[in-house]
């Protein structure tokens, strides 16, 4: 029997996500502190976080932002994770992890120097987002990555002993492809919405098939 994995619902970015998004099987909720369609200010999260009770871990996600900009976010949402999506370096992230003494997460966009990129932050980062890089995007293209990959990517995150989560791509009709390759975590966004907003009842589609 497979482990169940982990599960990030990534880009709320309304009240009406996050009334949706609390109440699911996630173990993380994701807001987007930088430029992006999904993009959210720390006032707005804040409303939001006071309006419905949410158990699931914060993960805030951050695009080469200055660390002052991450510290303050920080003191206006009770963040669990920093999520750095951008062109960060190891300096980069040790300088954040001292000063806001909070786990991060490094995404990584498949290509074929992506485990020799993963091996820079070995020691240094507490988790990995595989994402697919498509004509410059760095996400929400809704298009997967070679996924006969995604054992290569989890080999060497299992020998940093961090999470590895897949994004791109998944949603409730390739999430049984994806599970053939029991993926340590997954991370959405796209894949549980409806006309740009997270949808109930995509969401319990979603992880119907999850339990699969």
């Amino acid at each position: 029997m497979r482990a169940q994995p982990l599960l990030k619902y990534c880009g709320n970015h309304s009240l009406n996500d996050v009334e949706v998004t609390a109440k699911s099987k996630a173990n993380y909720l994701g807001f987007i502190f930088a430029e992006s369609k999904r993009c959210v200010t720390p006032s707005q999260v804040k409303k939001w976080l006071s309006r419905v009770h949410v158990s699931q871990k914060l993960v805030g996600v951050f695009v080469n932002a200055p660390i002052d900009e991450i510290e303050y976010v920080c003191d206006q949402i009770p963040l669990d994770v920093i999520q750095c999506h951008g062109e960060e370096t190891p300096s980069y992230i040790l300088t954040l992890k001292s000063r806001c003494s909070l786990p991060v997460w490094k995404v990584i966009h498949h290509s074929k120097n992506a485990i020799q990129l993963m091996r820079q932050f070995d020691g240094l980062v507490d988790g990995y987002v595989i994402d697919s890089k498509v004509n410059g995007q760095r996400g929400g293209t809704g298009i997967t990555f070679d996924w006969s990959s995604i054992p290569h990517y989890q080999k060497e995150a299992n020998s940093q002993r961090v999470p590895c989560f897949i994004a791109g791509g998944i949603n409730d009709s390739t999430i049984t492809k994806l599970l053939q390759y029991n993926p340590m975590g997954i991370d959405l966004s796209s894949g549980i919405e409806e006309n740009g907003q997270k949808s109930e009842n995509i969401k319990k589609q979603f992880e119907e098939r999850l339990v699969i």
